[in-house]
């Protein structure tokens, strides 16, 4: 998420923009998931994981996009059930944060794709 401009909500279907090499290789690996979903019967869940840490950011420390992009252990377990179970996908590209108030990523693509409905706010949480 750290090569899209500040303020800016990402969509699943916006194109990677990778910051770093470390960026590019995550991008390098959802195009192979969508290569493999297209050249066979394998089924593909690419997610964006946001900022997955086992507390909400807090203090001086947390930026706005961390807390924006905030994924809870509760709600990363959910992701990933969403992913495994989900029927009828060929290749989906999902977000992975939680219920944030203020969200880096739009969560809308990960409902309707594979029933995704995080409970957790950073904003609660601190």
């Amino acid at each position: 998420m750290s090569g899209y401009p500040q303020g800016v909500q990402l969509r699943a279907s916006d194109a990677p923009r990778p910051a770093s090499i470390y960026g590019a290789t995550k991008a390098w690996a959802e195009a192979l998931g969508a290569w493999a979903a297209s050249a066979s019967a394998t089924s593909v869940v690419a997610l964006r994981i946001g900022h997955f840490a086992l507390q909400s950011p807090a203090g001086s420390g947390a930026t706005a996009r961390d807390i924006a992009a905030w994924l809870s252990p509760r709600d990363c377990g959910e992701l990933l059930r969403c992913a495994v179970e989900a029927e009828g996908i060929r290749f989906v590209v999902a977000n992975g944060v939680s219920a944030n108030r203020y969200r880096a990523a739009d969560l809308s693509d990960a409902a309707n794709t594979i029933g995704y409905r995080p409970s957790d706010d950073a904003w609660t949480c601190v």
